[in-house]
């Protein structure tokens, strides 16, 4: 039951030692799930000590579920520091460990059993002496609560538009050129599929003993801090090769043995989901198999979900074969999945006895099925099996394959070798010893090009390139930026999900495919935001934030911080501690805050755009960066001025009073524009012009101008005030004096006026 923890909160810091004196400004509230008071001198640990995290922006501050938060002045060495394991190596020197109530660093490798004191291995440092300040628990949401919590979690999963990287655990090896956690541009993706757990014994477990859990603990950390989803793929092409999954579903009990343990896997390394990789189900056996498990996952998960007020994500990776996508019963299985992973490669290759395409985004005249390829597998699902598009992940690899003995036969005149007799005899970078499939990354495949040798060729039918080597006789298919940009366009828009690339390993080290793919992502923020910028208004600097106006008026939550510090948002419509200016004619929101005394902003200083879950007033840790900016001193000196305000401020003449009242002159093109142009006396409407029309004037043309007489009685003393301002015409006057708005001109009635 959520409870109000604020009371608690200072009752259980009270018995807390030793306890600063700060401990009693930290509170809790259990129905946010936040702590208030948190700030950058303290450290957190989720886990009653084992480990500690220094407190740094308010996306930590979010404890879901049944959770004991301890709060403490934090400290570096308790923050280095991990509890020592009798059976675990220590391979990298300077490791600290914690043992027997002190802090002990490795000089050198530590085997296991080597226990800190024993010999010389370990140096002693000082005794464990952290500062707690306050210590919190938290609780899930029940009934009603919980069910509508996970259905809104679940619903924001829908409508996210996704790139999911899968990360090779051996990608780390010296064959995938060290690709370690530390090389993912985490900025391009939403989701990281951690490849794989695997299946052994109708169990899960993990595969590299010696890498893995490193691996695991580094990427749990890493993406939380980026907030991408961190997913295991359990299986894998050579683990499903072993009959693993068909032995373990074999009964009712099997498949919840290894449901457990899949879920058992998730929660010990701090997943957020799980990815079924079973390559592939394709008899009517397996396909109830399948279908059972993925009952069971999804039954298992969300039971786990409202216990820990999160909900936990189910994907499958799937096959691009059409005939055989009738196995995933896809009918009964795609509602219990968020992600259909089509992996949309290995279409064609040393495999088949003939070359074609790894990945065809669309059928050559020349293949023998035209179905086998991007597209049509994607309408296959769509169409054929209604599967809901968003949630139909579009596979990109960033590898290729090659045959060798191929003659330069041009089956299509200008393209030698394609769809010509090959064999299994060209060895890639990512081949084992003894392998002969050609699989090469695209950083390799790049440098083939570059080093001549090679030509490339550009198949416009099937939309992909593939290189070939006439001295040789390789050929090599694969996807470069050219077919990527075209699968980018592809997926965004025919209004498929997102992407799936396998595998992250294969791009280049400044990440040339990733940043096309990113685009997959980066649709659904240009759909939601204009712009975000610095802007004068009454020559006040202001921050602007300039979304599209169906998603601000819909239940979406967007926030604005400075240095991460809130500064104002929006929801449903409603803007909390900024003001609104709704462009009709552009169908835009934006939502501005001035940045002067304690709001001024400098140089240096960091504006994002956040979309963040639930309501305000809620927790604001879940959410994503949707535009960043950092302030320049171009930005202060020479901000942003709107094109509208640009055209009003130009076309606005003059104003003019006298004793009938007072006139204005405009140009043909500012009065013909959606532009709306409001005449005020003292503060109180008089007249407009707006789209060709004026109201509450006369009107009379003059060559290029348009001058507007507004007949009314002045007194000295008033001020006439010309404004651009925002909405059409029939919004209330009184609702204009809320917006943001430039004061285009203003006249003071002077007795020599009124003659």
């Amino acid at each position: 039951m959520k409870l109000s923890k604020i009371t608690t909160a200072i009752l259980l810091a009270a018995v807390t030692a030793p306890l600063a004196a700060s401990a009693a400004t930290l509170s809790a509230n259990d129905s946010t799930n936040t702590i208030s008071g948190l700030d950058t001198t303290q450290m957190i640990s989720r886990d009653n000590g084992k480990t500690w995290e220094a407190y740094a922006s308010e996306k930590q501050n979010h404890f879901p579920g049944t959770l004991t938060v301890i709060v403490a002045k934090k400290e570096d060495t308790a923050m280095k520091a991990v509890d020592y394991d009798p059976a675990a190596t220590y391979s990298q020197a300077g490791t600290v460990v914690r043992y027997n109530g002190y802090y002990w660093t490795n000089k050198w490798w530590s085997n296991p059993g080597e226990l800190p004191g024993s010999n010389d291995v370990w140096a002693k440092g000082a005794k464990i002496a952290v500062t707690t300040l306050a210590t919190f628990k938290f609780t899930p949401y029940t009934g009603q609560a919980a069910i509508d919590f996970q259905n809104q979690q679940k619903a924001k999963v829908a409508e996210q538009r996704k790139v999911i990287g899968y990360f090779p655990e051996w990608g780390v090896y010296d064959a995938h050129n060290n690709f370690t956690p530390d090389k993912i541009d985490f900025s391009e993706l939403t989701h990281l599929n951690y490849g794989f757990a695997v299946v052994k014994n109708g169990e899960v477990g993990i595969h590299d003993t010696y890498k893995a859990p490193e691996l695991l603990t580094q990427l749990d950390k890493m993406t939380e801090e980026a907030g991408v989803t961190n997913m295991i793929s359990v299986g894998g092409w050579n683990n499903s090769l072993e009959g693993v999954f068909e032995a373990a579903t074999a009964t009712d009990a099997g498949v919840d043995k290894l449901a457990n343990s899949m879920l058992a896997f998730m929660l010990q390394w701090g997943f957020d989901g799980i990815d079924v990789d079973w390559e592939y189900p394709d008899t009517e056996a397996e396909k109830a198999q399948f279908t059972k498990l993925m009952q069971s996952l999804r039954s298992k998960l969300d039971a786990q979900g409202k216990k820990d007020d999160k909900y936990y994500q189910l994907s499958a990776a799937v096959t691009t074969n059409h005939s055989k996508i009738e196995f995933i019963n896809p009918a009964v299985t795609t509602p219990l999945m968020d992600s259909v992973n089509v992996m949309a490669y290995d279409i064609h290759g040393a495999f088949d006895a003939i070359t074609g395409h790894n990945a065809p985004l669309y059928a050559n005249r020349q293949d023998a099925d035209q179905k086998l390829n991007v597209s049509a597998t994607l309408k296959e699902y769509a169409d054929t099996y209604n599967v809901p598009k968003n949630k139909l992940m579009v596979g990109i690899p960033y590898y290729g394959r090659g045959w060798g003995n191929v003659e330069p036969t041009e089956i299509i005149p200008g393209m030698p070798g394609l769809f010509a007799p090959g064999s299994a005899t060209s060895q890639g970078a990512w081949d084992d010893v003894g392998q002969f499939t050609g699989t090469n990354p695209w950083y390799v495949l790049k440098e083939k090009l570059a080093n001549g040798g090679f030509t490339r060729y550009w198949d416009s039918e099937s939309r992909v390139p593939y290189m070939y080597n006439a001295s040789t006789k390789e050929l090599l298919t694969y996807d470069d930026p050219q077919s990527v940009r075209e699968k980018v366009d592809f997926i965004n828009n025919e209004g498929y999900g997102g992407a799936i690339v396998w595998d992250l390993s294969g791009d280049t080290p400044d990440h040339e495919l990733g940043k096309i793919v990113k685009d997959v992502k980066d649709a659904q923020e240009q759909s939601e935001v204009k712009d975000l910028r610095l802007q004068y208004f009454n020559n006040v600097l202001n921050i602007v934030a300039v979304l599209d106006e169906a998603h601000q008026t819909g239940e979406n939550r967007y926030m604005v911080y400075v240095n991460n510090q809130y500064r104002m948002e929006s929801y449903a419509g409603t803007v909390y501690y900024g003001s609104k200016t709704t462009q009709a004619n552009e169908h835009t929101v934006r939502l501005t805050q001035a940045a002067k005394g304690t709001a001024a902003v400098k140089v240096g200083d960091v504006i994002e755009l956040r979309k963040a879950t639930n309501k305000p007033g809620q927790s604001s840790s879940e959410y994503t960066v949707l535009r960043k900016i950092i302030v320049t001193e171009e930005m202060l000196n020479n901000p942003t001025l709107d094109a509208d305000v640009k055209k009003a401020t130009e076309g606005l003449k003059s104003l003019t009073v006298n004793k009938n009242g007072f006139s204005i002159v405009e140009t043909k093109d500012l009065f013909n524009a959606n532009i709306r142009i409001v005449g005020y006396v003292n503060g109180a409407y008089n007249m407009e012009t707006f789209n060709g029309q004026h109201y509450y004037s006369s009107k009379q043309e003059q060559g290029n101008d348009v001058i507007l007489s507004a007949n009314r009685k002045l007194n000295v003393g008033d001020k006439v005030t010309v404004k651009f301002t925002a909405g059409s015409p029939g919004a209330g006057s009184s609702a204009i004096t809320t917006l943001a708005e430039n004061t285009l001109k203003e006249v003071k009635v002077t007795a020599d006026m009124l003659k």
